[in-house]
C-alpha cells in the first residue's frame, strides 16, 4: 500500500492593522491609571501600523486615509499620524477609520471608538460606605477630564447639607468639624461643584455622596 502523503497549501499571512489614539488637554490626577479621555475642547491624535508576521510595513509610498463619524479628515500618502478635534457633544463615542484603498490590490480598513466625556467631578473619601467615627470629617474633590493642565486653576465649590462650605488653603479639601453634641448616626449631604474659570462652556460638573456618622 501506497504509503498516505498530504499537501499543505501555503497560506499568505494577512496583515495586521493598528491604530492607536491619545487625547491631550485633558486632566487625569496623577493617580489615575487609566487612559484620559477627550472632553470636546481636547485635540486628539492618532497612528497606524501595519503589521505582516509581526514585523511592521513600510506606508511611505501608501496613500492612508482618516474618517471621524464617516466624515473624512485627512488623506494623503504616508499619512501614519493625525491631529484632529472631536465632533459633537458628551456623553458619546467617536468612530476614527483608517483605511488603506490599495494596498497590493487590496482594500484595508480598521475602526475604534473613542469615548467623549462630560468633565466630572469626584468627591473622595478615606472612609469606607460613607461611614466615619469621631467629630471631624476629611474629604477630597479630584477633577477628571476637564480642559486643564492644573487642577488648581479649577474653581471648587463646597456645601454641606445645601450650607455652602468656604474652603481652607486648599480649595480642594473639605474639613468638617462637627459640635459635639452631634446625635450618632447624622446624616450629612457633601455637594461638589467644579467649574473651569477658563471655559465655561461646558466644563462644569457635580457629585452628591451621603455620610453618616457613627459614635
Amino acid at each position: 500500500m501506497a504509503p498516505f502523503c498530504s499537501k499543505v497549501r501555503a497560506q499568505s499571512a494577512t496583515p495586521q492593522m493598528i491604530v492607536t489614539w491619545q487625547a491631550y488637554g485633558s486632566y487625569v490626577p496623577p493617580q489615575y491609571g487609566g487612559k484620559a479621555l477627550p472632553n470636546q475642547e481636547s485635540r486628539l491624535t492618532a497612528s497606524l501600523e501595519l503589521l505582516l508576521n509581526g514585523k511592521p510595513i513600510d506606508l511611505s509610498n501608501q496613500t492612508v486615509y482618516w474618517y471621524l463619524n464617516d466624515v473624512l479628515i485627512d488623506s494623503d500618502t504616508g499619512a501614519q499620524y493625525i491631529v484632529f478635534s472631536p465632533f459633537g457633544t458628551p456623553p458619546a463615542f467617536l468612530n476614527l477609520r483608517a483605511e488603506l484603498p490599495n494596498y497590493n490590490g487590496t482594500l484595508l480598513i480598521h475602526d475604534v471608538e473613542i469615548p467623549l466625556v462630560s468633565p466630572k467631578a469626584v468627591i473622595e473619601t478615606p472612609h469606607p460606605q460613607g461611614q466615619f467615627s469621631g467629630n471631624s470629617l476629611t474629604i477630597q474633590g479630584t477633577p477628571y477630564f476637564f480642559y486643564t493642565s492644573d487642577p488648581g486653576a479649577l474653581s471648587y465649590g463646597w456645601s454641606v447639607n445645601g450650607q455652602t462650605s468656604a474652603g481652607a488653603e486648599n480649595p480642594q479639601i473639605l474639613r468638617i468639624e462637627l459640635p459635639l453634641a452631634t446625635p450618632s448616626g447624622s446624616s450629612f449631604a457633601v455637594s461638589l461643584t467644579i467649574t473651569n474659570p477658563n471655559d465655561n462652556t461646558f466644563e462644569n460638573d457635580s457629585t452628591n455622596v451621603v455620610y453618616v456618622k457613627q459614635l
